[in-house]
């Protein structure tokens, strides 16, 4: 499972929204996938990124904040 994280100044996690199949693979050309779309590593989130995932975030995405990720989770069983 694929999602963007925000975290707080506190270094504690704030929010994490799930990002579907279709905004992954446009994610492709800013991070590294693997073969099955799953996100290698967690990546910081910065402006060309922002504008992929922001349709599936709650919250503004400030990308100055330092605060936002993109990463993989093992999908529960």
């Amino acid at each position: 499972m694929n999602l963007v994280e925000k975290f707080g100044v506190d270094g504690f996690l704030e929010g994490s929204w799930v990002l579907p199949p279709e905004a992954v693979e446009t994610l492709r050309a800013h991070v590294d996938l693997t073969p099955k779309g799953r996100l290698v590593d967690a990546w910081p989130v910065a402006s060309d990124v922002a504008v992929i995932v922001q349709a599936w975030v709650d919250d503004p995405v400030d990308v100055r904040s330092g605060a936002w990720f993109v990463s993989s989770v093992p999908a529960a069983a």
